[in-house]
């Protein structure tokens, strides 16, 4: 018994599929303005809905930040309103791009060469 294998294009299809699906439903979240200077592992950030849902509903989460950078205890904060809608809605578009042009690829059978075309004699 002879294992067919999927093609190169189909597995990579498959996992752009799942990436596009990653990319349209994981939760995803926004660093917060303001504070000490941007690094992946000290800036601040606040968790967004997923964003199918953001998308649908006003994703709009509040947080506390510092009003100058490099904050200490005791700085003054304020409540900033971080919008996570537009973000989201750029997401799903991603995603759903993603998914339709990898399901088209991963379906789409290549097409075989089977030799010249036949030609029929035509009547004049």
């Amino acid at each position: 018994m002879t294992r067919i294998w999927p093609s190169r294009r189909r597995t990579w299809a498959i996992f752009a599929i799942l990436v596009g699906l990653w990319i349209a439903f994981a939760p995803f979240s926004r660093p917060l303005p303001g504070g000490a200077v941007f690094s992946f592992e000290s800036t601040p950030e606040i968790n967004c809905q997923t964003p199918v849902v953001g998308m649908l509903g006003d994703d709009r989460p509040i947080a506390l930040v510092y009003t100058k950078p490099l904050p200490a205890v005791g700085d003054p904060t304020t409540e900033r309103q971080i919008d996570c809608t537009s973000r989201a809605r750029f997401r799903v578009a991603l995603g759903v791009i993603l998914v339709t042009i990898s399901t088209a690829l991963a379906l789409n059978r290549p097409r075989t060469n089977s030799g010249p075309p036949v030609q029929h004699a035509t009547e004049v």
